[in-house]
């Protein structure tokens, strides 16, 4: 029931944004942008969609290496058909499925794979930070708030240095954190130990200083590779945006949108984030909106298209994949999925 309840929780937020998106769009102007795009940036953009897939199972490699020797082929499959299911399933179920897919496969243990993916969306909120402090300062913003790029850098370098000190000294962080959090109670304290927990125990595969910052340029380019996937969509539309400027700010402005637990492909929340990222370059909501639907339309089509792909490759039920969505997955006895 509560997996329902979840569920009815995520599309109704994402009808909320979706409403939000099209409120006050007039459509035939809509339209006339889309009609006078330029398809010849169409390849391209599909070109860097898969690409950026590409990037984050080679990332996603660089994570679980320690465990087992992994085929690259598994990688990009389990990543491709995750991926796949974040564009057709609500609540981000493909970030269960994918490592479920990858254990399975190669044998792994379920606890350590599941932790890998955790240890990514780190390395994505480092990235993400970066690209903010790179936005908030070259944006058309008043002063004062230009310092908080700054912030967001410094924000940015400290995380690094978390994900240093985790990696090295992983149980005297955990036993340090939880020190520190006694006083609090313990519906407060419990659950950040044991994401800090679930963290450094993902960061333990990284055996050295050399494997995270291997992670953290495989994340760089997955990041870069969308914004330019967003560059070329100003491009096409001919909007009158900074190209790079414009692309790095409408990427991390896209992905604190759709980090919000919402319904299939983000739909609603990519748009908002669209619209709110042009609308500071004074793009009008509804040649934003219309930009929004070619970018997310090329990047849903191609993500969907390779999970499909894959999927029919994989000896594998859809009924044995939705199984680690709503958490009854069967484990043997060595924690590998059944």
């Amino acid at each position: 029931m509560k997996h329902f309840l979840r569920i009815a929780l995520s599309l109704g937020l994402s009808g909320l944004f979706l409403w939000f998106a099209v409120r006050d769009v007039s459509w035939p102007e809509t339209a006339a942008a889309l009609r006078r795009a330029h398809l010849v940036y169409v390849p391209p953009i599909i070109a860097m969609a898969a690409l950026s897939l590409y990037l984050r199972a080679l990332r996603w490699g660089v994570l679980v290496r320690p465990l087992a020797p992994i085929d690259r082929r598994s990688l990009v499959s389990a990543t491709a058909i995750g991926f796949a299911a974040n564009m057709l399933l609500p609540l981000r179920a493909g970030e269960v499925m994918r490592p479920w897919l990858l254990a399975r496969k190669e044998g792994l243990p379920l606890a350590p794979a599941m932790a890998t993916v955790a240890v990514e969306r780190l390395f994505d909120m480092a990235i993400l930070l970066f690209f903010f402090g790179i936005a908030t300062l070259t944006l058309p913003l008043p002063p004062e708030w230009k310092r908080y790029g700054w912030v967001f850098l410094g924000t940015f370098g400290f995380l690094l240095g978390v994900l240093v000190v985790l990696q090295r000294f992983p149980d005297r962080t955990v036993a340090f954190l939880e020190r520190a959090l006694a006083p609090l109670p313990r519906a407060l304290s419990v659950p950040v130990v044991r994401a800090v927990r679930q963290f450094a125990e993902g960061l333990a595969s990284l055996k050295s200083a050399a494997a995270i910052g291997a992670a953290v340029l495989y994340s760089l380019a997955v990041w870069l590779t969308l914004a330019v996937t967003f560059g070329l969509g100003l491009s096409a539309l001919d909007l009158d945006v900074p190209k790079v400027r414009g692309a790095l700010s409408i990427t991390t402005i896209v992905a604190i949108a759709v980090s919000i637990p919402g319904g299939p492909g983000f739909i609603g929340m990519f748009q908002v984030g669209c619209e709110v990222a042009l609308g500071v370059y004074g793009i009008g909501k509804s040649v934003a909106f219309s930009y929004s639907v070619l970018v997310h339309v090329l990047q849903f089509a191609t993500t969907v298209a390779l999970g499909l792909y894959f999927f029919l490759r994989e000896n594998v039920t859809w009924r044995e994949m939705a199984e680690p969505a709503t958490g009854s997955t069967e484990t043997t006895d060595a924690g590998t999925p059944r």
